[in-house]
């Protein structure tokens, strides 16, 4: 009798958890064109998506704004060369 019940509390949430990551998955092309940037500016991968360089951490933390964004300087935070893209944009110090 309890597993009946608890039955739609489980399809509800896989189905919210299935719209939120398809929302996720939306919206990164729009920061992308927003910003006038490549995707692979922010993410590790060249095609966007998944983990996030430390600009797409900065991005993130600053309410999803490049205010105050500063390539050397942040570079330096993160500990990668500036101008670093792809997985060399990988922070190899704790960032933000």
């Amino acid at each position: 009798m309890k597993i009946a019940k608890t039955i739609p509390y489980i399809f509800a949430m896989a189905v919210l958890m299935a719209a939120s990551s398809t929302f996720q998955a939306q919206a990164t092309p729009a920061y992308a064109a927003k910003e006038k940037k490549a995707c692979g500016y922010c993410h590790l991968k060249e095609s966007g998506g998944g983990k996030r360089g430390f600009r797409g951490k900065f991005y993130h933390k600053n309410k999803d704004s490049f205010k105050g964004f500063s390539e050397a300087i942040e570079a330096a935070k993160a500990g990668v060369p500036v101008n670093a893209m792809g997985k060399k944009s990988a922070p190899t110090k704790k960032y933000p």
